[in-house]
């Protein structure tokens, strides 16, 4: 088992184990370290694929050559960005401003709408890679699944970054182009149950 490997699992596990433990005994900081200790190792893990340009949270060196270079800086920004929220998540927590924060989240939804669009983007890059140039040798029917759920992961990833972007920029048009959408899909779905 690779060190680094072996120090970012640890991290995730330890972090799991504290929250486990502070539920258990009441211990509200536990808790907070906990998460901040799970997005440390899923952190470390995005920057240790960023800068060997390899994928990482593997056991071994020998695992996934496929996804060496852009495919694992991709799971590599993945992982920093999921591990960067769990950080800010926990800071937030433990100072007390997360309140303050869940209320900015719900009054501009689009932040998460972005951050969920550049994931299902990453995941997309991810499917549509070609694992040490297997493609020739896969049948159609291993290879046909994955890219259409590469191609739908990919149009909802850009559907919900344009969607977040939209809602930052423009709150005002947005809400009201969602009421619109609302209204016209409720229209819709009462349509089809008076017909059945």
């Amino acid at each position: 088992m690779r060190l680094l490997t072996f120090l970012e699992y640890a991290a995730i596990v330890v972090g799991a184990i504290a929250i486990l433990a502070a539920r258990h005994f009441a211990l509200a900081k536990g808790v907070h370290l906990g998460i901040l200790l799970i997005g440390v190792g899923i952190a470390a893990g995005g920057i240790e694929s960023l800068y060997s340009r390899q994928m990482s949270l593997r056991f071994s060196e020998e695992a996934a050559p496929g996804y060496d270079g852009f495919p694992a800086m991709v799971w590599g920004m993945m992982l920093l960005l999921a591990g960067g929220a769990l950080i800010g998540y926990a800071y937030l927590l433990d100072t007390g401003a997360w309140p303050r924060a869940a209320r900015l989240l719900t009054q501009y939804p689009g932040i998460v709408y972005a951050a969920a669009g550049l994931l299902l983007v990453g995941f997309s890059v991810l499917l549509f890679a070609d694992p040490g140039g297997q493609r020739n040798r896969q049948p159609l029917l291993l290879r046909v699944p994955r890219v259409i759920v590469a191609l739908v992961a990919l149009t909802c990833g850009i559907a919900a970054l344009a969607s977040g972007a939209w809602q930052i920029a423009d709150p005002q048009g947005y809400a009201q182009a969602e009421r619109q959408v609302r209204a016209r899909l409720d229209a819709a779905f009462r349509a089809i149950i008076r017909k059945s």
